[in-house]
């Protein structure tokens, strides 16, 4: 079909970084012949009645299977790039008109983190923001645990369709003279020159993607010499002299400067402004202008209140009903349950880590026992409250259709009802859930 080449010459103007017309476009087009007639072949292979018509058009039961559409090339981009067929062929529209909305069902309280981060994307998508950079680059500043990381990850889930597209680097692994090779690749006659640089060949890959440098203000110096051509002109070129274009990629670097004045603001010791304004005078005391200047938005995350981390205490909840779920065993926990995980794990000054290690030891860790023993199997309902001294957890098997106090409910159904009436009895199933609720 003619549509096909027009697509072929869209997408790979698009989506084919780092090869030039006409070469990508041919080659995408041949490669959704093979693949239409390998298919074709297959089937002839399985049903014997093949046979051809009348124009020469190989049919298989007599319906022509020989026409190539732009899904056939859709799906050969997707192969070669990672990215998902139907990112391909929807509308970013809708996606990038709620994107905060999409972002804050992962990422718990920061609404002006999440705010600037998805306003930043929308200008780049719009096509008002320089060409020929990334979408967007990001420094993202505050204490461990307030959902830094979880952006990134929500980023690449929502932009790019999974968290494998984020591609994450420890900085402090890369403190020494030789940093900058290892991110770029070494040139010729130098030790390790024929595997690449580690940044360099992921991005050729996953040419869309995220990517997270992780506590940057540990890197060696030479390393922001690299960053800065990154976000100045959207392309690096590697140990082996190969351009590789970032304009597809989102760049954020993290950082914990300044993260204690953060916690003073919560703690009272100072306003969260005066806070804020400490925090970006140690960034611009560490960071040299040149770099902050080239930065879509520099983005500062609070630390967690109480009431966050008990919306953190039921997202993490509610994995593990998934977990479970998928040994075939239903969950049901306490309005208490939840306040004793909250009060036992409760960190402010290292916000949602603490919460899901708590999580991960004292409930994950009971509920493999339960499973691995026999005491819960397929089909059972574990019910969790509190212990009475609202210390510590009650775990117990129930029957397959309970009845339980209102106060008790599925984990997805938590909320906080102050008017409910333990005296008051109802039937709790566990609702099925669908793909994208967690």
């Amino acid at each position: 079909q003619d549509a096909a080449i027009v697509a072929a010459a869209q997408l790979a103007d698009r989506y084919i970084t780092g090869r030039q017309f006409p070469d990508k476009a041919i080659d995408l087009i041949d490669e959704a012949c093979s693949t239409v007639r390998l298919k074709i072949d297959s089937q002839k292979g399985v049903n014997t009645t093949g046979m051809q018509n009348n124009n020469g058009n190989t049919s298989v039961n007599g319906v022509n299977e020989a026409i190539v559409g732009p899904d056939h090339v859709a799906q050969v981009v997707s192969r070669w790039t990672g990215i998902p067929v139907t990112t391909l062929d929807q509308e970013e529209k809708e996606k990038l008109i709620h994107l905060a909305d999409r972002l804050h069902e992962r990422v718990v309280g920061q609404d002006e983190a999440v705010k600037l981060v998805a306003q930043a994307v929308l200008r780049s998508r719009a096509g008002l923001e320089q060409p020929g950079q990334p979408i967007g680059s990001f420094l993202f500043l505050g204490s461990t645990g307030v959902g830094k990381t979880e952006l990134a990850k929500a980023l690449a889930e929502q932009l790019f369709d999974s968290e494998k597209m984020l591609i994450r680097f420890d900085m402090s692994e890369f403190v020494g003279s030789g940093s900058v090779l290892r991110l770029i690749g070494a040139p010729p006659s130098y030790h390790g020159h024929q595997d690449g640089g580690q940044l360099t060949e992921k991005v050729r890959t996953r040419p869309y993607s995220v990517i997270l440098f992780d506590e940057v203000e540990k890197a060696d110096p030479s390393v922001f010499n690299v960053f800065l051509q990154l976000l100045d002109d959207g392309m690096l070129t590697d140990g082996k002299g190969r351009t590789v274009d970032f304009k597809n990629t989102i760049i954020i670097m993290t950082s914990n400067l300044g993260a204690e004045h953060l916690t003073e603001g919560v703690t009272g010791e100072r306003t969260m402004e005066a806070a804020r304004d400490l925090v970006m005078k140690q960034v611009q005391k560490y960071f040299r202008p040149e770099l902050l200047n080239r930065l879509s938005e520099i983005v500062i995350f609070e630390p967690l209140s109480h009431d966050n981390l008990k919306e953190v205490v039921k997202i993490q909840m509610k994995s593990v009903v998934t977990s479970v779920a998928h040994k075939g065993v239903s969950l049901l926990a306490s309005d208490d349950a939840l306040d004793v995980i909250l009060s036992e794990s409760y960190n402010p000054m290292y916000g949602a880590r603490p919460v899901r290690r708590w999580v991960q030891k004292n409930v994950m860790t009971k509920l493999s026992e339960m499973l691995i023993t026999g005491d819960a199997g397929q089909g059972s309902t574990i019910s969790i409250d509190a212990t009475d001294d609202k210390k510590g957890l009650n775990f117990q098997v129930l029957k397959e259709e309970v009845v339980v106090p209102r106060g008790k409910r599925p984990v997805e159904e938590l909320q906080s009802d102050s008017d409910s009436d333990d005296d008051v009895f109802e039937i709790a199933p566990i609702p099925k859930r669908k793909k994208g609720d967690y």
